[in-house]
């Protein structure tokens, strides 16, 4: 399957994938179709799964357990709105590509942006399992294989990757904190 083939080849050897990446011709709705729609229901319901059968800890409180509509609706609703997120994350990085010497190209930094998450979607299933949420830091792998990325999708120079890779951190750290603003607003966490 092209899926795994592809996760594998991002984790593992992401100079060699990139390379790849950059020469197939991937239009915006087979990545959202075939790559995008599929992992980005990972972190959502890998949340809502782990909340559901064993609870949020909410100090002094104890544990609670969130109201199966009501997690459902919110993973829904997080689920539609990251959708979005990455066209707009998308869309900055090709804007600003200019002023790091780079290239703008729109299709090209969705690809990136899409692909250079998939260590934070992975690193998502630890929500499942009590204890083990902390691994999601293994997500931050997710910047290497961005600025690995970078130079072959958007055409930045070496000497400009570390400034644009800081950049796009504190775009998606902004883009991430919008995102849970409004699916908190949309969705707030209905306890029980």
């Amino acid at each position: 399957m092209q899926l795994l083939s592809r996760i594998k080849g991002l984790i593992l050897t992401p100079q060699s994938e990139w390379t790849k990446i950059s020469e197939e011709d991937t239009s915006v709705l087979e990545l959202y179709r075939g790559y995008v729609a599929i992992l980005a229901l990972l972190p959502p319901f890998a949340s809502f799964f782990g909340s559901w059968l064993f609870g949020v800890s909410y100090g002094g409180s104890g544990v609670m357990y969130p109201t199966f509509s009501g997690g459902l609706y919110r993973a829904f609703v997080q689920y539609l709105l990251s959708l979005p997120a990455f066209f707009i994350v998308a869309f900055v990085i090709s804007a600003i590509a200019p002023h790091f010497e780079g290239k703008t190209d729109d299709r090209r930094a969705l690809l990136l942006t899409a692909y250079s998450y998939t260590p934070v979607w992975l690193a998502s299933l630890f929500g499942l399992i009590p204890g083990l949420r902390w691994l999601d830091v293994l997500g931050f792998y997710g910047i290497y294989v961005f600025s690995v990325g970078l130079p072959t999708m958007m055409r930045v120079p070496k000497e400009n990757l570390d400034v644009f890779t800081l950049a796009t951190l504190f775009l998606v750290v902004g883009t991430v904190a919008l995102h849970g603003w409004v699916v908190h607003l949309i969705a707030p966490q209905q306890l029980f």
